[in-house]
């Protein structure tokens, strides 16, 4: 990720104050006060994702919506934070985060999967099992409708809604600090991995179909119709029957300099009735091995380029690595919510399609990646779609409006 040094070494000196004052002032103010948050619960109820946090008493608040990427901030008057860390959402939320700003504020950053509008916010009140509860309604909205939250002042002070009785959300300025994307090109340069190949041919169908064939054959597919929008450039990492290891590829994408990287696959199962495609991100767990890795001094380099610090600096080369992983791991998440979407219009997917695991292709700290299943070979429907040119192109065709779809909404947050 090209990133600006000298903004991130700012950046950076600003998070660690703010930090320790908000440290200070959160000692100050919950010694006197004993305000909490002690527990947080995130449910996606279909036409709704609901957050809730359980606090000591009502806090007085204050909300606002930011882009690139899609967030959500509360601000919440003074409190403690008792739950474990952070955690991944559901629904329209990808992940809450929370921290402690100067003045010893409690602020919870949302990350959204999507324009979203607040459909409600309130308290419930304190009963005998369960203490107060902040819940916050979210609802999907379209680009106009997040832009117009977006852009609402943001001089409104804090409110406390009475328990039980909703309140309109209060916008205010308050950005969260993030590293800057990386430069957009005005043709994005999409990296197809065709999965397998040589004397590697991945899964073997029931009729004998291979995946490294499918694999390639869907990615030249894909490559043509890319071309022929006019909108991308398009690098393979194989462009025949070539046998590649996993970490090859993804040094491949990224000394191409590739914006998004999307590695495609066929799975095969021992249970031969399920069939469908699916869609893979990293998971946490393999991202924070992988950012543990990158860490290490002799994998800096690669990991950072064109950022200049000190090669004796962990702490910073950590906490760089980290911003960068977060915001492609949004991207990543972002990209195979819409890549579900529109193979669902074409295809049948398998129950729970979006899922996350610790793929090696997916390890790019700077590419948005994903990796998807177009199908089970063990499967004998399955199989013979996918040998069928025709379909091949059909699923191609369905990626290709998931990434029209992605850059859609990025040429719209830039306007």
């Amino acid at each position: 990720m090209r990133l600006c040094a000298t903004w991130l070494r700012t950046a950076l000196a600003a998070l660690l104050l703010a930090q320790i004052a908000g440290m200070t002032a959160l000692a100050r103010v919950a010694q006197a006060q004993d305000d909490a948050v002690v527990a947080v619960r995130v449910g996606d109820h279909g036409d709704k994702t609901r957050f809730v946090l359980e606090v000591t008493r009502p806090l007085e608040f204050r909300l606002t919506a930011l882009t690139d990427p899609y967030r959500l901030v509360v601000d919440f008057a003074p409190a403690a934070w008792q739950p474990q860390g952070d955690g991944e959402g559901g629904g329209l939320i990808l992940r809450h985060l929370h921290g402690q700003l100067p003045e010893g504020n409690l602020r919870v950053v949302l990350d959204l999967s999507e324009p979203a509008r607040v459909r409600d916010v309130f308290y419930l009140p304190a009963t005998a099992a369960v203490p107060y509860r902040f819940v916050l309604d979210l609802e999907p909205a379209d680009l106009g409708a997040f832009a117009e939250l977006v852009g609402r002042a943001g001089a409104a002070a804090m409110r406390t809604p009475e328990p039980e009785r909703a309140t309109e959300a209060v916008p205010v300025a308050a950005p969260v600090p993030l590293p800057p994307r990386r430069p957009q090109r005005r043709t994005p340069l999409i990296a197809i991995d065709p999965g397998h190949g040589g004397v590697d041919p991945g899964a073997i169908g029931v009729g004998g179909l291979q995946e490294k064939d499918v694999t390639i054959q869907t990615a030249w597919h894909l490559r043509r119709l890319l071309e022929g929008t006019g909108r991308y450039r398009v690098f393979l990492t194989r462009e025949g029957d070539q046998a590649l290891r996993l970490r090859d590829r993804v040094h491949l994408a990224r000394d191409a300099e590739a914006d998004m990287f999307i590695s495609v696959h066929a799975d095969s199962l021992r249970n031969p009735a399920i069939r469908g495609a699916s869609i893979y991100t990293l998971s946490d767990r393999a991202s924070d091995r992988e950012a543990a890795m990158l860490a290490r001094r002799e994998n800096r380099a690669d990991a950072l380029v064109g950022v200049d610090i000190d090669p004796n600096d962990d702490v910073m080369a950590g906490i760089l690595i980290d911003l960068a992983q977060r915001q492609t791991h949004n991207e990543s998440t972002r990209f195979a919510g819409l890549l579900v979407r529109r193979l669902s219009e074409d295809t049948r997917v398998i129950n729970n399609p979006h899922r996350r695991a610790g793929f090696a292709v997916l390890t790019a700290p700077d590419v948005p990646s994903v990796l998807i299943e177009l199908g089970y070979l063990s499967n004998t429907e399955d199989e013979a779609m996918l040998a069928d040119s025709r379909y091949q192109q059909t699923l191609a065709a369905a990626i290709l409006r998931a990434i029209d779809d992605y850059y859609d909404l990025q040429v719209a947050q830039q306007q």
